[in-house]
């Protein structure tokens, strides 16, 4: 292609000034010597004979002119009109700057006498560093694989095969790395936006899973205790707080003393209960700190049963939130949770087990905290849950569950939560209804 480029750099850009200071600060742009190209005035305008701006080498002023004839060729008169507008370019930008730097840019082939000739009168004008590109030092670059794309879009010459596979050789990883990443950033993006739209949506559950260390049987546990306690940072309809857990034995959903529960059935293989409250603010109270022994102003928000767990390697808790079958106001959205804290209060053998905590909202998954990022304090005392557990019980003492040094706390500006399957489309399911 080395004919076409040298036979196209002559006219066929003639009248095209703009164009001619595009391509010429492109091909600028591919010098790492230069940074902060730029043009100055390319669709007309007093420019001063500096077309293009630019800094050298990180510090000093660059000024560049482009001094492209029509119907260029290689007679002495076009190589003498080239060195009279390097002349005038040069003189014009020192007549307002103080410049070291000046590239000038011909699609005349110079001589080495000329180009020296070129030089010289900038050396005597305090030029340090002078580089003209002439018509040939300009097809060289653009018949490289880094000058390809410019040639193209300036000269409309396409890559023949071989330029295909040299281009490709040197850019097609790192076109394919870029692609890779834009794509990455724009699904983040909008799986960003998906979030954001689906936090004014009901809250439907609040999860924390416990991940134990292997798989148990139900009666290497036995008695087990898993409460979570959550402050809200923006009280919603007086609610500050959320009280909810697990534990064994369905009598103590009802027992008010001790001596209503029945030992003999307890255990995690053989039953489970569990209960949750809201912690709602009195006028004129402080709030409350939801993540001591004592607690006051506990609205009950729903309970459960459930058939035991003959083996165990991950316990649930949760708190059930706007039922999806009837939603009656008020009630938390999902946005409501955002800058939460939290606290686990587990028995101090659960609490061993424990090797990961993952926490779900809705569709989403929120945050995940590995053993190293989990502290446990213990013991912690009685735990000022409502319900009722025997001395023997609590032989296995409370311990409290926190992030390093504070509470977990649940941030959607920190990270965007990962849904964890997407919505299915209509047509897509066969048990669609018709």
């Amino acid at each position: 292609m080395s004919y076409e480029t040298d036979e196209r750099l002559k006219s066929f850009l003639d009248t095209n000034q703009l164009a001619r200071e595009q391509m010429c600060l492109a091909l600028l742009s591919m010098d790492k010597r230069f940074s902060e190209v730029r043009p100055r005035h390319p669709r007309g305008g007093p420019d001063g004979r500096r077309d293009i701006g630019a800094t050298f080498r990180g510090s000093e002023t660059a000024f560049g002119a482009v001094g492209f004839l029509n119907q260029a060729n290689d007679s002495d008169e076009h190589r003498r009109r080239s060195r009279r507008k390097f002349e005038k370019d040069l003189q014009s930008a020192l007549s307002e700057h103080k410049i070291t730097v000046f590239v000038f840019f011909t699609n005349v082939n110079l001589t080495l006498k000329d180009k020296l000739k070129m030089e010289t009168f900038a050396h005597s004008k305090g030029i340090t560093y002078c580089d003209i590109l002439d018509r040939e030092r300009i097809r060289i670059l653009l018949d490289s694989a880094d000058g390809f794309a410019i040639r193209f879009q300036y000269l409309n010459i396409p890559l023949s095969a071989a330029e295909q596979a040299t281009f490709f050789a040197k850019w097609g990883d790192d076109i394919q790395s870029l692609m890779s990443e834009g794509f990455g950033r724009l699904e983040k993006t909008l799986n960003r936006l998906h979030f954001l739209a689906e936090t004014l949506l009901p809250l439907g559950h609040f999860t924390v899973m416990l991940e134990l260390d292997r798989e148990y049987l139900g009666s290497e546990i036995g008695h087990f205790r898993a409460f979570c306690s959550l402050e809200l940072v923006e009280p919603r309809d007086r609610v500050v707080g959320l009280l909810f857990g697990s534990t064994d034995d369905p009598n103590r959903m009802n027992a008010k003393t001790v001596n209503e529960l029945n030992l003999s059935i307890g255990g995690i293989e053989r039953a489970r209960c569990g209960r949750q409250w809201k912690e709602t603010l009195r006028d004129g109270a402080d709030i409350p700190d939801p993540f001591t022994k004592t607690r006051e102003h506990l609205v009950p928000a729903g309970s459960f049963t459930a058939v035991g767990l003959q083996t165990a390697q991950r316990l649930s808790i949760q708190f059930d939130g706007a039922s999806s079958f009837m939603r009656i106001q008020p009630y938390l959205l999902l946005r409501d949770i955002d800058d939460a804290t939290f606290a686990l209060f587990l028995n101090q053998s659960l609490a061993d087990k424990v090797t990961a905590v993952r926490v779900y909202a809705n569709e989403y998954e929120l945050a995940a905290y590995s053993r190293s990022e989990v502290r446990i304090e213990k013991p912690f005392g009685n735990f000022g849950v409502p319900m009722c557990f025997a001395e023997v019980e609590l032989a296995d003492s409370w311990v409290r569950v926190m992030h390093d040094l504070s509470p977990f706390r649940i941030s959607f500006s920190d990270w965007t939560p990962r849904r964890r399957f997407s919505a299915v489309e209509v047509g897509e399911s066969p048990s669609r209804p018709s």
